[in-house]
């Protein structure tokens, strides 16, 4: 395991992260600051509290046709009366933004919402997934195993009978390529969405040199037929990335894999671990429905994090909260590539 010394970590801005922040999440690290520095976006790291230390990256990008925009993504820590003095803050502070984004990575509060609407925000796109499953990793595996459900339970021990096994891998050349396979198979087999390569390669490389990332992969016999790439900030961790072969799902490789996730996380003090987008479980046609099955499995409740929330600095913003998805659409088919 990598110690956090590499030359990239921040520590003075983490531990401002990790204290202010309620639930604190990788994007506001300096390791996924490093992760964005040089591409489409540009990174400032701004205090935002008003009596008290309210650290926040911020991530700027030109949106053609419209100027600047602002984005404060998975921020935490945030009550219903600190929302007016934070918008009188980055109204004074826009510079030249015609609008910003919030995301709160906080679970929905009615009472916080109420607070963004008085303050002149409006709902708008969201960029990050909204609905999750996470992993209460504080009590322990044996906890968490009792509180999965029946059919988690009995997929892992088919997958022990199975000869199943799952090792924490160096992140080197051939254990990367593997991880890539496993990625884009799954892309191919599901449609859904994965980064490019390159991308994938500067993030895993990154947040592994500061020791906030970890690679798993599940073998049977001789082959590699299951990878999850771990991120962890402060006491939660995250499963960023993941793939399967499609050909031998009766070895619930999988589930074994997310399980021994779960048994590392809890030994190395990890309280909380979380699984990714799903579908919102009050739309049953919603895409994705083998996810939700999949990963609530593991725990019960899903939980609903905070819409998102835009604030209009100039009269174009609002035609970019009209028309953002329509914007993002059309980069995407253009480029292959997600604006955000």
């Amino acid at each position: 395991m990598h110690a956090v010394q590499s030359d990239h970590v921040s520590v003075a801005w983490d531990d401002r992260v990790l204290a202010a922040h309620t639930c604190p999440h990788f994007m506001q690290s300096s390791t996924w600051q490093t992760v964005r520095t040089g591409g489409a976006w540009d990174v400032s790291r701004r205090d935002l509290g008003t009596g008290r230390d309210y650290p926040v990256l911020a991530f700027e990008r030109r949106a053609e046709g419209f100027g600047t925009l602002t984005h404060l993504p998975r921020v935490s820590g945030l009550a219903p009366e600190d929302i007016g003095p934070l918008t009188e803050r980055l109204r004074a502070d826009r510079g030249t933004a015609f609008a910003t984004k919030i995301e709160v990575h906080q679970p929905r509060d009615e009472a916080l919402v109420a607070a963004f609407t008085a303050a002149g925000w409006l709902p708008t796109r969201s960029s990050q997934y909204r609905y999750t499953v996470v992993v209460d990793t504080s009590a322990g595996e044996e906890a968490v195993f009792a509180a999965m459900k029946k059919r988690a339970r009995n997929e892992i021990r088919v997958a022990e009978r199975n000869g199943v096994f799952v090792d924490r891998a160096e992140l080197d050349a051939e254990n990367e390529q593997r991880m890539l396979e496993l990625v884009r198979e799954t892309a191919d087999r599901s449609g859904a969405f994965f980064r490019e390569p390159d991308y994938l390669d500067s993030l895993w490389k990154t947040f592994d040199d500061d020791g906030r990332g970890r690679l798993y992969l599940a073998w049977h016999e001789d082959l590699v037929i299951a990878g999850a790439f771990v991120v962890r900030y402060g006491r939660n961790a995250w499963y960023k990335d993941g793939g399967s072969r499609r050909d031998r799902p009766h070895l619930m490789a999988s589930r074994y894999l997310q399980w021994q996730v779960m048994r590392d996380l809890a030994a190395s003090g990890i309280d909380r671990y979380e699984l990714g987008h799903v579908p919102p479980p009050s739309e049953p046609d919603a895409p994705g429905q083998g996810i939700l099955t999949f990963k609530s499995a593991f725990a019960r409740d899903v939980l609903e994090y905070m819409p998102a929330f835009h604030l209009s600095h100039e009269p174009i913003g609002e035609d970019w909260r009209r028309g953002e998805s329509a914007f993002i659409e059309d980069y995407r088919r253009r480029t292959g590539d997600y604006w955000y």
